[in-house]
């Protein structure tokens, strides 16, 4: 296949393309168990809702997704939300992930309410600088997940175990 160099993947794509890669995978790695439905326009920073079969609970999720990271050595990544769609109730979450085509280099799992700490009135966003190195022990170390299963078991986890 000759790809034209004239073209890039956009931001918009590249964030389109993350959230499908997303709620595929939750699908099949949590074999059916996970259903994602996307909202009818995503202005309060939610991309995903999953709706979760087993306890009929839904989680808002905000996605971010890159295709490479900013720094070489240090395995880091960028992830900016911005505060004018925040969103932290209902147990919003926020998953980040570096992929490498379809195939996921590192994702992370973060509590919305999480983000709020790190609250810098200057900026217009919540910035994110996580690295992927699993021997890291930076902020993020502890939301780091390296394989779509393992990431789909952190988000059933977050279900309250009433209704099963």
């Amino acid at each position: 296949m000759n790809v034209s160099p004239a073209y890039k993947l956009t931001q918009t794509q590249i964030g389109a393309i993350g959230e499908s890669l997303v709620a595929s995978e939750l699908v099949f790695a949590s074999n059916g168990r996970l259903a994602p439905f996307t909202p009818f326009a995503d202005d309060g920073g939610i991309d995903l809702l999953i709706f979760d079969k087993l306890t009929k609970g839904a989680l808002p999720i905000q996605v971010k997704s890159r295709l490479k990271v900013d720094d070489e050595k240090a395995q880091t990544v960028q992830f900016d939300v911005r505060k004018a769609t925040f969103s932290d109730g209902g147990n919003s979450h926020l998953i980040a992930v570096l992929v490498d085509r379809t195939n996921l280099r590192c994702a992370w799992l973060i509590p919305m309410s999480d983000l709020k700490r790190q609250e810098d009135s200057t900026r217009a966003t919540f910035r994110i600088v996580a690295s992927a190195k699993p021997t890291s022990k930076d902020q993020y170390a502890s939301y780091r997940l390296f394989n779509y299963e393992d990431l789909a078991r952190a988000v059933m986890a977050l279900f309250p175990d009433e209704g099963r």
